[in-house]
């Protein structure tokens, strides 16, 4: 990565998803934020701006894809990861035919996040 901190915005409804990707993402020395819903992430991308963003198909009020699209309408080349525990493979087809770079499926395998920040970041 170019010696500049990069940014991650983490959107999930659950703490222990947040706080686990928090610490991952920290000890690749990575500046986290993290937000419990697609009205928070939204707003806060309004103001700020991150590298990338992994983002739950399955939030509250606005989900997991209406998140990403109104994302990418402040950030048109936003890098995200949609993350699902469910079977939403519509979802997470549509999404990447809308841009976004990859999917995960919790529970999470770390070295398969690592890889991914890698490639998204560099």
């Amino acid at each position: 990565m170019d010696g500049k901190k990069k940014r991650v915005l983490v959107i999930d409804d659950e703490k222990v998803i947040r706080d686990f990707l928090s610490s991952l993402l920290s000890l690749e020395e990575l500046e986290v934020v993290v937000v419990e819903d697609g009205h928070k992430a939204t707003e806060l991308c309004r103001t700020n701006r991150f590298d990338l963003f992994f983002i739950d198909c399955r939030l509250p009020g606005l989900n997991g894809l209406e998140t990403f699209r109104q994302i990418r309408q402040i950030d048109p080349n936003a890098p995200a990861v949609m993350m699902t525990g469910y079977t939403v493979e519509d979802i997470l087809e549509q999404a990447q035919l809308e841009g976004a770079r990859a999917s995960i499926r919790k529970p999470f395998n770390i070295n398969e996040i690592k890889e991914l920040v890698n490639k998204i970041l560099i």
